[in-house]
């Protein structure tokens, strides 16, 4: 069995997906590490990490690698001070290049890799201009059509490990999810949609803060 698989398949047993790293691992040192990086909020990115990977519905390959690689590469990152800044500023780039490495070390198919490395890449995505046509089309194409549920799991998981953020999801990232939504519903060689802004659409920006 590859290592990916049963990296997986320990995740989706029984309990819960983070019971499988409660134990060191010495060959995923880029895990380990993220026991010594602390957040604002004062949690360390382990914690974090392990909350995101919980609490991410549903978990399917992609989501559970995707959590579990969102924000390890804060450990290359030498944290901001300055409040308005964010913490760890290109972490996700990091954190992309570490997950396309070492799932390619643990035999992921490419399609996996493709799949994980655009959601890391992504999981930040500021939408400040979301009722605009061609960001949500740029959105679209960046993360992947058929990528897109998984982006919203990894995205609404990362918010709920943050107590400070429980209405962050009604608030910005359903509103971000209709329009989304009313994008692809459009069938290919139509015209495309005109999007209404609802409520704190137009202004939302989706971009974490300390969340990722």
């Amino acid at each position: 069995m590859k290592t990916v698989d049963a990296i997986i398949l320990g995740m989706q047993a029984g309990g819960l997906p983070s019971d499988y790293w409660a134990t060191p691992d010495g060959e995923f040192p880029e895990l380990e590490s993220t026991r010594l990086v602390i957040q604002r909020n004062g949690q360390s990115v382990w914690e974090h990490t392990m909350s995101v990977i919980d609490l991410i519905t549903p978990k399917n390959p992609i989501t559970l690698l995707s959590g579990l690689f969102h924000d390890l590469g804060k450990c290359d990152v030498q944290p901001m001070d300055d409040p308005s800044l964010p913490r760890f500023p290109g972490h996700a780039i990091g954190s992309a290049n570490i997950a396309e490495a070492k799932l390619t070390e643990w035999q992921a198919s490419p399609d996996i890799i493709d799949r994980v490395v655009r959601l890391i890449t992504m999981h930040m995505y500021d939408v400040g201009n979301a009722a605009r046509e061609k960001t949500i089309r740029k959105f679209v194409a960046d993360v992947g059509p058929t990528n897109i549920d998984n982006w919203f799991a990894l995205r609404i998981a990362d918010s709920r490990s943050y107590a400070a953020q429980q209405q962050y999801r009604s608030h910005f990232i359903e509103p971000f999810r209709t329009l989304v939504t009313s994008y692809l519903s459009q069938q290919p060689g139509t015209d495309q949609p005109t999007f209404e802004t609802h409520g704190n659409a137009g202004g939302m920006q989706i971009e974490g803060g300390e969340a990722s």
